[in-house]
């Protein structure tokens, strides 16, 4: 009897698919992955600390959407993939889509004259909608100005760069000719959509691109205006005395366009299924968000910038920094794999954590897909 339950295990066994054993495989990879990344994330990020939320979005699946470390070191909630983190500088994509949705409306064209809708000295050599996105205005940045100019007793708004920019003129070179990363023209981009839209930017950007990419818990956030942010992670650096310190009362943080989004991985993760089936905008208008249309030299090497993104051949990625936050964000152009990586705190980019992710997540797809 022990003989024929023997042979019975090894025709059960030897039965099993191609396709079955190539599945269980994946699966055991991905358990893999997911491990490794948890060592990664566990190491750097302490359980009692500001922490990350990571995504890992491949063929139209979150494969990896988890948070470490605390959103909240007094309540001691814990950061999940629904938490709400700032995102920094990957704002800046957001604030380029809104004035996609204008153009994809025909209410403006990127080679539209800024001249033609805020008339100051500033804007009089020409400079387009398109150069203010793509970081060749060639005008000085209103933002790094703030910082020693502006009352830091109260919180600076857009209105505020608006009038910083139409006091005097502001140019630096010519437009076209210089790539210069400016966060001072990206706040000044939502004034550009409050005029020709007649709505104000972060309503808009709620109706017209949150929505629309299935971002439901998404939001702009004004400090002069302050809205509740669902499952809100606060911001924090480390202090001289080594203790963990709140940052989001910076007067700097009424502005939007350049920073001010909240967002979770759970909606990162809708947003990127929007972008790769193309239905935030028109198809026409989509085509335009990673297409390449300023250069800059990064160490001798020629580096692209399209609509809020860097891009190659191959990605586009954003990274983000402020006060108690880092972001990172990476598309695969030539595979369907986006990897991003929330913090509310500032150490994302020390230990070469972003590297040793992408690596992990590399050699999963390549191996395994």
């Amino acid at each position: 009897m022990k003989k024929i339950f023997i042979v019975l295990i090894i025709l059960i066994t030897s039965c099993k698919s191609p396709s079955d054993n190539k599945a269980e495989t994946k699966t055991i990879a991905l358990e893999k992955l997911q491990t490794s990344i948890d060592s990664l994330f566990n190491s750097n990020i302490g359980e009692n600390e500001p922490g990350a939320a990571i995504l890992v979005s491949y063929d139209g699946q979150m494969i990896i959407g988890k948070g470490y470390g605390l959103r909240d070191l007094e309540t001691k909630e814990t950061i999940t993939k629904s938490t709400n983190l700032r995102m920094g500088s990957v704002s800046k994509q957001f604030a380029a889509l809104a004035v996609l949705k204008l153009v994809d409306e025909g209410k403006i064209s990127l080679s539209d004259l800024v001249y033609s809708i805020f008339p100051f000295e500033t804007f009089k050599d020409g400079t387009t909608i398109e150069q203010l996105i793509n970081h060749t205005s060639g005008k000085s940045d209103a933002e790094e100005a703030f910082f020693t100019e502006w009352d830091s007793t109260k919180i600076a708004e857009n209105k505020d760069i608006l009038e910083w920019y139409s006091k005097k003129n502001r140019t630096i070179t010519k437009p076209g000719e210089k790539y210069q990363y400016n966060n001072g023209i990206y706040e000044f981009i939502p004034c550009i959509v409050e005029k020709v839209s007649g709505q104000e930017f972060a309503e808009f950007a709620k109706e017209n691109v949150f929505n629309k990419a299935g971002m439901k818990k998404t939001n702009f956030f004004n400090l002069a205006k302050p809205i509740e942010i669902e499952e809100r992670a606060f911001c924090y650096e480390k202090d001289s005395l080594g203790n963990w310190k709140k940052m989001d009362g910076h007067f700097l943080n009424g502005l939007l366009g350049a920073g001010g989004v909240y967002a979770s991985v759970n909606d990162y993760f809708q947003y990127d299924l929007a972008l790769r089936n193309k239905t935030i905008l028109s198809e026409k208008t989509h085509e335009i968000i990673f297409k390449p249309s300023s250069t800059e030299k990064v160490n001798g090497v020629e580096s692209y910038y399209a609509m809020g993104w860097g891009v190659t051949d191959s990605t586009a990625t954003h990274t983000g920094g402020w006060f108690g936050t880092n972001t990172f964000t990476k598309r695969y152009l030539d595979k369907p794999l986006t990897i991003a990586i929330f913090m509310n705190r500032n150490t994302l980019f020390t230990n070469d954590l972003v590297k040793k992710t992408d690596s992990l997540v590399i050699e999963y797809v390549k191996n395994y897909r």
